[in-house]
């Protein structure tokens, strides 16, 4: 885990979102979203109107939570895969929402309101994906970061793993 001054300003890639898939055996499984290039959370509350012999304004009503998640489509991505499976079949999926500088997470169980693959002339297969949270989000730390997106064939440079940029 690394450490973080007081006052660090976050970064966009300073977050990233998992999804919790099962493997063969049934056992929970987290996994990355490949060339994941975007993610937000939202919150938002209705609005209930008081009125009363003593006072007036507002309250508390529902509440709905979302996450948005876009990326480019890559061949090999588990994530993406069981995203859309589970959409198409009204299955809840376990999203986590994780801040990659303090492996600290959210999670909780979203029902897949929206998927969207792009396939633009040109340019790279795109996905969307907006989640609607079902129950309560939950917290966690990480012990660690499930692996990303394989290097591209031809990347490697003398057994490193390579795609990385240097500066």
């Amino acid at each position: 885990m690394a450490e973080i001054a007081d006052g660090y300003k976050y970064k966009g890639e300073d977050f990233i979102f998992l999804v919790e898939i099962k493997d063969e055996l049934g056992n929970p499984d987290l996994k990355k979203f490949y060339d994941q290039t975007g993610g937000s959370r939202s919150i938002s509350n209705d609005e209930l109107e008081i009125s009363t012999k003593d006072r007036t304004g507002s309250d508390y009503g529902d509440k709905t939570e979302t996450v948005s998640i876009e990326g480019e489509l890559a061949h090999g991505d588990a994530a993406v895969k069981y995203v859309k499976h589970a959409a198409r079949n009204k299955e809840y999926v376990k999203i986590y929402e994780v801040n990659t500088k303090t492996l600290e997470a959210e999670y909780g169980m979203y029902m897949i309101s929206s998927f969207e693959p792009s396939y633009d002339h040109g340019d790279f297969a795109t996905y969307s994906l907006e989640g609607t949270l079902f129950g309560n989000v939950c917290e966690m730390v990480l012990t660690e970061l499930p692996e990303g997106a394989p290097p591209m064939e031809g990347m490697d440079c003398d057994g490193d793993s390579g795609g990385g940029v240097e500066g």
